[in-house]
């Protein structure tokens, strides 16, 4: 359905009326808008805002397609631009706003930050290495809603917030400690019973670590209680009789491991180096020790967090085909987390909350392509909700202090409309520099989209999140319903029949008890570019899977650096069958990390360790689709980890990874690598199970000790073919052709992506017997 889609988006508009609008930074919103430059009292529009208001017009009275073409030059927005029902256009005639042919459209939501001053007098509390060399500048007044400004920009670059060393909590034991994750509280917590009291939100410190600052609220610590995750949160008060910190809401997790570690933001007493800046809202002002001469820097403060939404009414009539097309946007404001936030999976991402550039919510048929959005705090792209057969392509996203694009449909319930969209073609790097668990594409709750042909690289955490609701969590709804992260946005009325069940069954925390309430289902994950992730944060993936519906495909994708992953693809806790096909991971220690069913089929993985497990994994005969079949396992030959051949697990480290796979069919290991934790207690073209000689089409073989003999030439061009009397023929893998995979925008000139670089084959020479 999706292709179908693809195509029709291509396909040229039927033959109707057409009615082209202008809009430039020297226009007017008196004018009409008929005509693309100013001339004789009349011109084009000066506003997206106005634009809107003709277009509607336009078609109230007649069934014409009408494009807004916009001319080059900033635009600055100080109010999100809502597209809605009177806003839309048809099948026949979409509503088009596109930049002027030639021309580049900005669409900022910052204020200068002008009139800066050097410091009369060093403002108390500032760290003497600062003295004599700070500049101060009022935060602006015109603006008609309250602002706290959380991040500024020197133009495009993002400048170092204030930022002290790391800190340790107070070694405190807390009476309520129920903020944990859920599968820990549901062995301790019944399921009836009344609602627990509020999470603690007290931070407890050490010595003199904190102070009674005057404005707290300007104040926020990043708190990394987990891994994968890093909190920001404001502060809402100081005790320093008790050493206690309160913060404005609740983390996602109690802050209370003596051994992990916190920084304060925003302080005063931490502005210590060139480049940094704090804010104190209380006073008005802005405080810069400026890297360069001041006279040089054109300093703005996001003020604005949606640019654009597109909004019909939740069970429809939807807003439809509006499309946006060369446009920019900057400058928008990083997510706080608020009172009354409902969160995603670990909260890596809100639940149904305007925290992006462009967003679409109750809408079908809409398109975003050849835009960028750069140097902005925020997200970029949401499709909340019900969205459906909503195309984002050939897009360009980086510098994004959150994630990349977010898919999220309703939280878990019987209603599935979040699905059928296409995330096509885009580029998305450097994202996640403010929040830095956000992923590049997150998928929650949401379905049968194409996430295809996508370059995903520099980010702090994961490159895809497909997710869903985990089945500890369903069990928490009645004691802790005000739990931020999945369980607040659990719709319990559609829910509690399958809570019920899965309470009466022998285990209940199974998925399949409920399978039909979560949607991030079929989903294709297809030909993406994902590299250098975990940069910031630890334990997660190029690809990572969890509590998700069935039958998602991932296939062709092309994972390479990814370090320090738990496995370049990874089915999480409680994930659901999914087919793992014809995928290169190289340069990374772990190729996969299942914890769940998966057909494992035509995989090329050049990684230390094939699979991250136990010495049991969980999955093994829980499905009959499970069957790892014509792999190729090449360990590099530099590689000098103690695994090996072996399982991660400390438990297992004399267990063959390949003993835990007993179905593994027509599969190849093979390398170069002399260390002790590689080399099989059997001889080159021998089959590792059977300890016995491999006679091609005579018998079953199942991980064959041969060279697989890749074609070297060919692979440093994206081609992973074998050369000719390969083994891997025989046993019928196939070449995986990835000369195309990713963006087209990475391939382009100054994209900084150069040709596709493959794994160096083993050696020119077979060394096969």
């Amino acid at each position: 359905m999706a292709g179908l889609f693809s195509l029709l988006m291509m396909m040229p508009v039927a033959a109707v009326a057409r009615t082209v609008l202008y809009v430039s930074p020297h226009g007017n919103d008196q004018w009409s808008g008929r005509s693309a430059d100013p001339e004789g009292g009349d011109g084009p529009l000066a506003t997206l805002e106005a634009a809107r208001l003709k277009v509607r017009a336009i078609k109230a009275n007649a069934k014409e397609s009408v494009e807004v073409l916009i001319r080059g030059g900033e635009y600055h927005l100080d109010k999100t631009v809502v597209f809605g029902l009177a806003d839309s256009g048809s099948e026949e005639a979409p509503v088009v706003y596109k930049a002027f042919p030639g021309e580049k459209p900005v669409f900022s939501g910052g204020v200068e930050i002008s009139k800066w001053a050097r410091c009369a007098q060093d403002p108390a509390g500032v760290s003497p290495k600062a003295w004599g060399q700070l500049w101060v500048a009022e935060i602006p007044t015109h603006t008609r809603e309250p602002w706290v400004i959380r991040s500024l920009y020197d133009g495009e670059a993002l400048l170092q917030r204030a930022r002290s060393g790391s800190f340790k909590y107070r070694d405190v034991e807390k009476e309520n400690d129920s903020n944990r994750q859920g599968k820990k509280l549901t062995s301790v917590l019944d399921y009836e019973g009344d609602p627990l009291p509020p999470f603690d939100r007290t931070v407890h410190y050490r010595d003199d670590d904190l102070r009674d600052w005057p404005n707290p609220s300007d104040i926020e610590l990043i708190l990394k209680d987990r891994p994968w995750l890093a909190n920001v949160i404001a502060l809402e008060r100081v005790d320093t009789r008790n050493k206690v910190a309160h913060l404005a809401v609740d983390p996602t997790y109690q802050a209370i491991n003596p051994n992990n570690r916190y920084w304060v933001e925003n302080a005063i007493e931490y502005l210590d180096e060139p480049g940094e800046w704090v804010v104190n809202t209380r006073e008005g002002r802005i405080y810069l020790w400026p890297g360069k001469d001041v006279a040089d820097m054109n300093v703005v403060a996001p003020f604005l967090q949606e640019f654009i939404r597109v909004e019909g009414t939740e069970d429809g009539p939807f807003a439809s085909h509006l499309w946006f097309e060369g446009l920019t946007f900057t400058h928008g404001v990083r997510d706080t987390l608020l009172e009354g936030d409902r969160g995603l999976q670990h909260d890596w991402e809100m639940y149904d909350k305007a925290n992006a550039v462009i967003r679409f919510r109750f809408a079908e048929d809409c398109v975003v392509s050849s835009c960028v959005i750069k140097a902005s705090s925020g997200t970029g792209i949401r499709l909340d909700l019900h969205c459906q057969r909503i195309r984002i392509a050939g897009n360009h996203l980086h510098h994004l202090g959150g994630g990349g694009i977010v898919l999220s449909g309703y939280g878990p319930g019987t209603k599935d409309v979040n699905k059928k969209n296409v995330v096509h073609d885009n580029f998305i790097h450097h994202i996640g520099e403010l929040l830095l668990h956000s992923a590049a594409i997150f998928i929650a709750q949401s379905g049968h989209n194409d996430i295809t042909h996508n370059t995903i690289r520099d980010v702090p955490y994961n490159g895809i999140v497909v997710s869903g609701c985990r089945p500890h969590e369903f069990y928490l709804v009645k004691r802790i319903p005000f739990r931020r992260a999945w369980v607040s946005s659990i719709r319990f009325e559609e829910c509690e029949p399958y809570i019920k069940k899965g309470l009466a069954a022998r285990y209940q925390n199974r998925l399949e008890h409920f399978l039909p309430l979560l949607h991030a289902r079929e989903n294709r994950i297809v030909m993406n570019d994902i590299s250098r992730t975990l940069l910031k944060l630890h334990d997660g993936n190029a690809i990572y899977f969890s509590a998700m519906g069935e039958d998602n495909l991932v296939e062709r994708n092309y994972l390479h650096q990814n370090h320090d992953t738990a496995g370049a693809i990874r089915l999480d806790d409680n994930p659901s069958f999914t087919i793992i096909r014809e995928n290169v991971i190289t340069e990374s220690e772990r190729g996969l990390g299942l914890k769940g069913p998966a057909d494992v089929i035509n995989n090329f993985i050049f990684t230390e360790t094939f699979l991250r497990g136990r010495s049991t994994p969980g999955w093994l005969g829980g499905t009959k689709k499970a069957l790892p079949v014509r792999n190729i396992f090449m360990p590099p030959a530099s590689s000098k980890s103690n695994n090996g051949l072996y399982l991660t697990d400390d438990r297992a480290k004399d267990k063959p990874f390949y003993e835990n796979l007993p179905r593994m069919e027509n599969s190849i290991y093979f390398t170069e690598n002399t260390s002790k934790p590689y080399v099989p207690k059997t001889a080159l073209g021998n089959d590792l199970f059977t300890g016995k000689p491999v006679t091609s089409g005579q018998g079953l073989v199942k991980l064959w000790y041969v060279d697989p003999m890749f074609d070297e030439e060919a692979m440093k061009e994206g081609l992973y073919r074998f050369k000719k009397g390969s083994p891997a023929e025989k046993l019928g893998i196939k070449p995986i052709d990835l000369r195309e995979v990713g963006s087209s925008l990475a391939r382009s000139p100054g994209s900084g992506t150069g040709p596709k670089r493959g794994t160096r084959a083993p050696s020119t020479e077979s060394r096969n017997p």
